[in-house]
């Protein structure tokens, strides 16, 4: 008998809102995610896709307690954050690395300060150690003698992987991806990509991924959750959905302009 899959998070029923200004004056709440619920397995890819303002972004923030549900649950490494103090969420929150859409570098700081910048806040490290582990996570991610240069010198896949060393450096068992290679050209988005499958293969690492690169989420990811309207209307492994009779899903993965999905 094959071992038990063990859920390393787990989604229950999430409903969230986001308040958005109106145009009368004040706030109203926008129905983001409504109930929606997954697992998400140690060691695993796991892909989320959808239309853009779907909630992809939206369930990454939920992850990280950047944002509480309405209702619902939240159990990350065991733990339940929703509720949790902001202490209890930064214990949480060490054991997870994000990794944002445009990278997110600080521009005032080198590559190896970058790198080096959560090492200094969260760490009692020498100077001497935090600067092998800095070359040790730019080796891993192919930006090895990059330390001295700043954000400004390098190029978007550049600044991509400088991105993910920084995540790497507090060894989190979870990596969080918005639209890892947004902006990128064809071949550096397959870096990123391999560099993804890469963590997976060396480290276990379990990764979420948030993109609309629907081919190069399909070529990485175990398992893909699509959410439309605020609802998860499928989640499978790639091969599965391919042949999915769901119209919504099919549509979406082909970017046919004629379907189910209003555009």
């Amino acid at each position: 008998m094959a071992p038990a899959k063990t859920p390393i998070i787990r989604v229950r029923d999430i409903v969230y809102y986001a308040e958005e200004p109106s145009l009368l004056g004040g706030a109203y709440s926008k129905p983001i995610l409504d109930g929606i619920s997954f697992q998400v397995y140690r060691g695993e890819v796991f892909g989320i896709m959808g239309m853009s303002g779907a909630g992809k972004t939206s369930i990454l923030r939920l992850l990280m307690g950047l944002v509480s549900p309405a209702s619902g649950d939240i159990e990350v490494l065991g733990r339940s954050i929703v509720g949790m103090s902001e202490s209890q969420l930064n214990e949480v929150r060490m054991q997870m690395g994000m990794c944002f859409q445009y990278a997110a570098l600080l521009d005032s700081l080198t590559v190896g300060e970058n790198v080096a910048f959560t090492l200094r806040r969260h760490t009692n490290l020498s100077d001497d150690e935090i600067k092998r582990k800095v070359a040790e996570y730019l080796e891993i991610v192919g930006m090895t003698g990059q330390e001295e240069k700043m954000p400004a010198e390098l190029s978007g896949g550049m600044k991509k992987r400088v991105g993910i060393a920084r995540a790497l450096a507090i060894n989190p068992q979870i990596m969080l991806y918005d639209e890892p290679s947004a902006g990128l050209d064809p071949i550096m988005a397959s870096v990123i990509d391999e560099l993804i499958v890469k963590l997976r293969k060396e480290f276990q690492m379990t990764s979420v991924v948030v993109t609309h690169e629907v081919d190069e989420l399909f070529a990485i990811a175990d398992r893909i959750m699509m959410i439309y309207q605020g609802e998860v209307i499928a989640c499978d492994r790639p091969a599965a959905l391919r042949e999915s009779d769901n119209a919504y899903v099919q549509q979406f993965i082909r970017g046919q302009a004629e379907g189910p999905i209003a555009v």
